[in-house]
């Protein structure tokens, strides 16, 4: 296990068999160009990633949204990015990252003839919201839960 630190707030302990990810990889990702993905580690033999996001939203928004409600509407917006490419929800679930509650859910959706399973969760530090992500193959998504599930339980607050 490697430690990696997301935005200088958190450190999370990654497997040895993923690569962090390059600036340059983690733009390619991005969908519309905006809310590029901050850090990245992959596993290129298995074909999953981990990715983190993160936003500050203004102050009497944060103030007033809770996690839940936040995965709620980050969901939606999922929804219609991904609604093109056979989107399926899988489900809303809380988890504990180390001393942090997080929020979240899983869906899938279609890339070319490929299902992808995708893990969100998310963790308001104060105006900061972090999106967490797992993203992998639909045959081995309850592999790659357990690790993405290990991971999580590794952050910690710095």
């Amino acid at each position: 296990m490697r430690e990696q630190t997301i935005n200088g707030v958190f450190s999370l302990q990654i497997p040895d068999t993923f690569e962090p990810m390059t600036p340059e990889a983690l733009q390619e990702l991005s969908r519309n160009g905006s809310d590029a993905y901050q850090w990245g580690a992959r596993d290129r033999e298995n074909h999953v990633m981990m990715l983190a996001l993160w936003k500050p939203y203004p102050s009497l928004i944060a103030w007033l949204s809770d996690p839940k409600s936040i995965a709620k509407r980050n969901e939606q917006l999922m929804r219609k990015v991904y609604g093109a490419n056979e989107y399926r929800l899988l489900g809303f679930h809380s988890l504990q990252a180390g001393d942090e509650k997080a929020e979240g859910y899983a869906f899938s959706y279609k890339l070319k003839d490929i299902t992808q399973v995708i893990q969100n969760f998310l963790i308001k530090d104060g105006k900061t919201v972090y999106a967490i992500s797992c993203a992998g193959r639909e045959e081995n998504a309850d592999a790659d839960r357990a690790v993405f599930r290990e991971v999580m339980e590794s952050l910690r607050r710095l």
